[in-house]
């Protein structure tokens, strides 16, 4: 398979993209009553389904970091492997804040173990995956290393 598609998570938080149901359901039950409320669905499905990911062109080197909008509509940009010069693999821990009616603060910790690519001077990373573990990482930029970089190979952690 010469293109991976790697699914990176919503990209809205947890909350929003709950919230995106919400205004869904809400409207579809609301357009009993009048045909104005089904303008919660279009906010609805993009809160929801929106998220980011990856393509990955093995055969052309070339990486895509994307969104899909409404969860179809890819928007991204082709980047050739070669302007990049090494991995990395992180715990990134991401930070979501929501607050309640009451004003009452409930905060969400995700950590994910990502897989970077990184240019020589750092200044442009693209995350090519999300893993639960560092082995399972750690594989994988074996096997990209010898795919996609295997001249320059530097292994950075």
């Amino acid at each position: 398979m010469p293109i991976r598609n790697n699914n990176l998570g919503k990209f809205f938080g947890p909350s929003l993209s709950y919230m995106g149901y919400v205004f869904i359901i809400s409207g579809i039950v609301a357009a009993n009553y009048s045909l104005l409320a089904l303008t919660l669905l279009i906010p609805g499905f993009f809160m929801a389904f929106t998220y980011n990911g990856t393509f990955i062109d093995i055969e052309n080197k070339r990486i895509k970091p994307y969104t899909a909008l409404f969860g179809i509509l890819i928007e991204g940009k082709w980047i050739d492997a070669d302007q990049f010069t090494r991995f990395s693999i992180i715990k990134a821990t991401k930070k979501y804040t929501t607050y309640s009616r009451a004003n009452v603060r409930f905060d969400m910790n995700v950590s994910d173990i990502e897989l970077l690519l990184i240019n020589r001077n750092g200044s442009k990373k693209i995350v090519l995956n999300k893993y639960s573990n560092f082995e399972d990482a750690h594989k994988e930029m074996e096997e990209f290393s010898q795919l996609l970089l295997p001249e320059k190979v530097l292994l950075n952690q």
